[in-house]
């Protein structure tokens, strides 16, 4: 298991930067394989959220997370968040925009193998309701709460125009 630490570090270093604490430079550099298998085997709820929220952010990284998932052994936590980030993103598409700019989108996976909806039915709210409905927690919520953070995280990378009058 990865140190917390160093599973934060990672995420700000790639613009996910909500959770805290904020890295203090002496933290271990992670692969994008580490990290994303670190976030989906952490005990730490937030940090496994953290998956959807980096793949929203940086969509490219949906090709690495499909990859490790085709594994026997990978975490089913894996396709969790990157179908949730996938319904997400159709969701949020307009908000995302604002935040981050145009993003390449999620492509669709997992979802005949899961018998869940196609990524476009109802911009995908009703995949990402029947991926949630089953959680012993309240998943969507969870899922919804990311999109906030990272639209308002501290180290938000989209321009803001400043005014000086």
């Amino acid at each position: 298991m990865l140190d917390r630490d160093d599973l934060v570090a990672a995420l700000h270093a790639r613009d996910v930067c909500y959770l805290a604490p904020t890295p203090h430079g002496d933290e271990r550099v992670l692969t994008d394989d580490e990290l994303i298998l670190g976030l989906a085997q952490t005990k730490d709820a937030r940090l496994r959220f953290a998956l959807a929220a980096l793949l929203l952010i940086h969509p490219k990284l949906a090709e690495r997370v499909a990859h490790l998932a085709e594994h026997d052994a990978a975490p089913a936590e894996l396709r969790k968040h990157y179908l949730a980030a996938m319904y997400l993103q159709r969701m949020w598409r307009t908000r995302l925009r604002m935040a981050f700019g145009e993003t390449a989108l999620i492509p669709e996976r997992f979802t005949h193998a899961l018998n869940l909806p196609a990524a476009e039915v109802m911009n995908g709210e009703l995949g990402l309701y029947r991926l949630t409905e089953n959680s012993l927690f309240n998943d969507w919520s969870s899922y919804e709460q990311v999109i906030e953070l990272i639209c308002e995280q501290p180290c938000a990378t989209n321009d803001v125009m400043v005014i000086d009058y």
